[in-house]
């Protein structure tokens, strides 16, 4: 894991575009439900796919959760290098250890 707050907001980001991707395939799967025949293995290939609908779905929704989390992180870090800054200043005043936002 990264200590770069941008570099896990970028992570943030692609998760989010993922579950973004996994709801478009959900929708797609379920799409497939306009097949127009009717039989005993037609029924079947329609419950697998509200089956897979539902599992694109659920992971989407990991994904959202994921995306939130690292956005959490990359606040946090990005509290406590401002935080760190701050110290390091306040002790040495124009140090040059840590740049001064």
């Amino acid at each position: 894991m990264s200590d770069d707050p941008e570099q896990i907001r970028a992570q943030a980001r692609r998760a989010a575009r993922l579950a973004t991707d996994a709801r478009g395939a959900a929708t797609s799967v379920t799409g497939n439900h306009s097949v127009k025949w009717h039989s005993q293995g037609a029924e079947r290939f329609r419950k697998k796919l509200t089956a897979r609908a539902t599992e694109f779905r659920d992971r989407a929704d990991d994904l959202d959760h994921l995306s939130r989390l690292l956005n959490s992180h990359a606040r946090h870090v990005a509290d406590h290098e401002s935080t760190l800054k701050d110290i390091v200043h306040s002790v040495v005043p124009g140090s040059r250890l840590l740049p001064w936002p």
